[in-house]
């Protein structure tokens, strides 16, 4: 191949990668775990080397070519939860480049077609979606036909806001406190759900649920667990400010409808649906997610046995064990599970598998109501609700990473194995230490990924 052969070659290959980090970044509003693995193996597909040093809105990605020719970006865009199938696309994407299938100009081809790929459902069906999305995740918030009722009333303004914010930049930036507010000013000036026994928060949380959180947090959490302490730290801070803005949200519409903030209490009632119908409710929900969120039907399936699968053992472990041991063991269920199902190339990418149970297990709900209720003068309540909230999200993220972990290993030596590399998918230095895959950074890419190791002699006292 000539100079200028190599350059186009190069060039191809650099757009690829930054297009692809862009593509990975945009759908990473759950944690960019994998992005800089992925941008990674597709470098090594198109034979070059690549690396990425990402935050939560952005990343600075290095390439290094044969010719020892390097490329440096930087990508910025703002994550979000928005085409789970462009997200189970990308991955079959991603195998077809690393299996060799494409080459950089057929998959920046493929890639450009993905990106501007229209959206799978009608508006109408994505406003059906966020009524379903919050009927089937009330009788969890309160097992009462009033529940469900108001769940479906409040749904549909609910989804009235989320489309037409998706249509105007200004109310999309504002969607988390425009949405609360429309909620909360048709829940008490219409209707009245100051007046019901269980409180207007529970009421309300229902249709909220597209907006609250909650997976934020315990990706956030994770992230700082696993050492990405720049982009966990990020979406935490993100995630936390938004739950904020949805309570002051609540408190707005209860202070313009003149109900004031001492309605915004909550209270258990007595359960008045059968327990079939509380079980049954988990189908509509994943129906309802998977028309919100853009997901492909054929991945429902799925979505809906793990949601299954981590709402049972919550609710079984939890009655023997206490609410904290059944939600870290579900989590850990659901993150294994998840991964396990992730290893065949057929199926969608683990985000796209846990999503339902993530919701069924999520605190954000937990920790919006601490929140209103303390602005609404009953602290008690709400300081349990917070630290509920706390302990729980805990619970999840530690329960993710355990179940997580070793799937991730075996799917790391897998790839290995399949490329050539040694069994166990490790080199040995003369000591017996991994040594790492690549050696330097690319030219001009002088990023220090982890903390200096003091123990260089390997001390056991150190």
């Amino acid at each position: 191949m000539t100079a200028t052969g190599e350059q186009q070659a190069a060039g191809e290959i650099n757009r690829l990668l930054v297009r692809l980090t862009r593509f990975l970044l945009r759908n990473s509003a759950e944690g960019g775990f994998e992005v800089r693995d992925t941008v990674r193996r597709v470098a090594d597909a198109c034979g070059a080397k690549a690396d990425v040093l990402a935050i939560a809105e952005g990343a600075v990605l290095t390439v290094r070519h044969r010719d020892e020719s390097s490329y440096a970006e930087t990508v910025q865009i703002t994550p979000e939860l928005a085409r789970l199938d462009l997200v189970a696309e990308g991955k079959f994407l991603v195998g077809r480049i690393v299996d060799g299938e494409l080459g950089a100009r057929s998959a920046n081809r493929a890639l450009t077609d993905l990106e501007h790929r229209a959206g799978p459902y009608q508006p109408w069906l994505r406003a059906l979606g966020v009524i379903l999305f919050a009927v089937g995740f009330a009788p969890s918030v309160q097992a009462t036909w009033t529940e469900i009722g108001y769940s479906v009333a409040l749904g549909a303004v609910m989804a009235v806001v989320f489309l037409a914010a998706e249509r105007a930049s200004v109310l999309r930036i504002l969607l988390p406190i425009a949405g609360p507010i429309a909620v909360g000013l048709v829940a008490f000036l219409v209707l009245h759900a100051h007046r019901q026994p269980g409180g207007p928060i529970v009421l309300m949380v229902p249709a909220l649920f597209v907006l609250i959180p909650g997976d934020y947090l315990c990706a956030a959490t994770a992230e700082i667990a696993v050492g990405q302490l720049t982009p966990g730290a990020v979406r935490l801070a993100q995630a936390a400010f938004t739950l904020v803005e949805i309570a002051v949200g609540i408190i707005i519409a209860a202070e313009v409808s003149g109900v004031g903030t001492g309605s915004l209490f909550e209270a258990t009632v007595p359960r008045g649906l059968p327990y079939w119908l509380i079980v049954v409710s988990w189908v509509p929900f994943v129906f309802g997610l998977a028309l919100t969120f853009s997901a492909r039907l054929r991945d429902t399936p799925w979505i809906l046995a793990l949601t299954y699968l981590a709402w049972g053992v919550q609710l079984g472990v939890t009655k023997w064990l206490g609410p904290d041991a059944g939600t870290f063991i579900a989590a850990g269920l659901l993150a294994a599970a998840a991964g396990f199902l992730e290893l065949s190339p057929s199926r969608p990418p683990r985000i796209v598998l846990i999503l339902g149970g993530f919701f069924a297990l999520t605190v954000g709900s937990v920790a919006l109501r601490g929140l209103t209720t303390l602005d609404g003068g009953h602290p008690i309540q709400g300081f349990s609700d917070l630290r509920d909230a706390i302990t729980q999200t805990a619970a999840i993220t530690l329960g993710l990473i355990v179940g997580a972990v070793p799937l991730q290993a075996a799917a790391v030596r897998r790839r290995r194995t399949a490329a050539g590399g040694p069994g166990l998918g490790l080199q040995l230095a003369g000591d017996g230490l991994p040594v790492r895959e690549h050696f330097a950074e690319p030219p001009g890419g002088h990023v220090v990924h982890e903390p200096p190791d003091g123990d260089v002699r390997r001390d056991p006292r150190v």
